[in-house]
């Protein structure tokens, strides 16, 4: 098992991204802590792992608002005994009219909402978990999106976002010898998400699918499964990576 005797928080757990992630997890030894608003998917997820013999503790959490993040690493050490992970899917719910908008559009409230939606959620777990994690060292993994690599005509309030949550890898991952945590973001294509996925006609679906070399779709549990190498063992001496996930996309750009 890569992750036999860890202990991981998971933020954004409900997600479909973040649900496979708990699976996996808990398939490869490690106790988990599932943090979300949902409180129902949240005990059935926890349900689901614990009749399959893994340790999952539900925590329901509104992570936007911001002493929340002390609260559920607190928590997430106290029921696991510790922390040497950290897990983060915590992300804006995207909306068409601010997608679309060109940065000249673009209401700088909502770029603030989505920034204390993606970027402060990220800060706020990190400064929580850090302190606990660095005693005997530990992983932590964000999310971000590709267009915050190669930037794209539209999203432009999203992608600013997302390309703070890579520095603020970059800065954890920088203090590694104080710290003792590796750090990670993963910037993700096109994966199969319902929110993605089900807004889309077909014919959106099919030429997002030819964008790849592998002419598809990724799977949450393609994400899933990423995070749970970079949380083990075999990541020993890679740090502060932005780990892309679409397929080779980005390469073709």
């Amino acid at each position: 098992m890569l992750l036999k005797g860890r202990r991981a928080l998971i933020a954004g757990a409900t997600s479909e991204i973040g649900w496979e992630t708990a699976k996996v997890f808990a398939e490869q030894g490690a106790k988990v802590a599932l943090a979300a608003r949902r409180v129902n998917l949240l005990k059935r997820l926890a349900s689901e792992i614990a009749e399959k013999g893994g340790k999952a503790v539900p925590i329901p959490a509104d992570l936007t608002r911001r002493h929340e993040a002390e609260r559920v690493v607190k928590t997430a050490r106290e029921k696991l005994g510790g922390l040497d992970t950290l897990v983060s899917y915590v992300g804006a719910k995207l909306e068409p009219a601010t997608w679309y908008s060109g940065i000249d559009e673009t209401n700088p409230d909502k770029v603030r909402e989505i920034m204390e939606t993606d970027f402060f959620t990220a800060l706020n777990l990190a400064q929580a978990a850090l302190p606990i994690m660095s005693r005997q060292g530990g992983v932590a993994i964000f999310t971000s999106s590709t267009p915050a690599i190669t930037w794209y005509q539209y999203g432009a309030a999203y992608s600013l976002a997302k390309l703070t949550i890579i520095g603020l890898m970059k800065a954890i991952a920088a203090e590694y010898k104080r710290l003792r945590v590796r750090a990670f973001v993963l910037a993700l294509g096109n994966i199969k998400t319902r929110a993605t996925y089900n807004r889309l006609k077909a014919s959106e679906k099919r030429r997002l699918a030819e964008e790849s070399p592998m002419k598809r779709w990724g799977e949450p549990r393609e994400v899933a499964s990423v995070a749970a190498a970079l949380a083990s063992d075999l990541f020993s001496y890679v740090n502060g990576q932005v780990i892309v996930i679409d397929g080779g996309t980005v390469m073709l750009s």
